[in-house]
């Protein structure tokens, strides 16, 4: 089974709609907090690597990645390109139109669909 597929974990979820604005207020902290402890850790790591870690030596884990890539190893290939900076963007474009259903409703006939007519 998928990873995340299991029915009983599903089960546990909760959707963002169906808390309350003050748990979705507390999880966002929590989410912010945890990303921004994920970047400090990145950084430490950006600056440990930089320190014990020589030009020399990149060069030779990139020219390795890119022997593995060639033999056709693909998520060498992927780390490859990111890295050099080839990574294509990941754009999603969608188009249309939306129909609003309402639109030609006044505001009394709306309140009234509301149950807002007093």
């Amino acid at each position: 089974m998928p990873r995340g597929m299991n029915p009983k974990s599903r089960a546990n979820l909760i959707s963002n709609s169906d808390r309350t604005p003050k748990e979705r207020k507390e999880l966002a902290e929590k989410m912010g907090q945890a990303s921004g402890e994920a970047r400090r850790r990145l950084k430490s790591f950006r600056e440990l690597d930089a320190d014990f870690t020589t030009d020399d030596e990149r060069k030779e884990m990139l020219d390795a990645l890119k022997l593995k890539a060639k033999r056709g190893n693909i998520k060498a290939f992927e780390i490859y390109r990111d890295t050099v900076g080839l990574k294509p963007k990941e754009n999603v474009e969608i188009s249309g139109e939306l129909a609003n259903p309402f639109a030609g409703l006044t505001d009394a006939e709306l309140k009234k669909l509301a149950g807002m007519d007093g």
